[in-house]
């Protein structure tokens, strides 16, 4: 995954927030899961990517 701008991450992050309070506000369901959906792309997009596995093929 290519890496993204801290800026546009926290972009992602602020509009998911007020699209969850907007949700929350309006009492849509539909606007509420659509703030849930971006938060978690936004969490995804800052959480560092998990270490990856050591080769197996290669063996002493």
């Amino acid at each position: 995954m290519p890496p993204f701008r801290r800026g546009a991450v926290w972009l992602m992050l602020g509009t998911a927030i007020t699209v969850l309070i907007a949700g929350v506000a309006l009492s849509h369901g539909l606007i509420l899961a659509g703030g849930l959906v971006l938060a978690g792309v936004a969490g995804q997009l800052v959480a560092p990517a998990p270490p990856t596995a050591p080769d197996r093929d290669h063996r002493p």
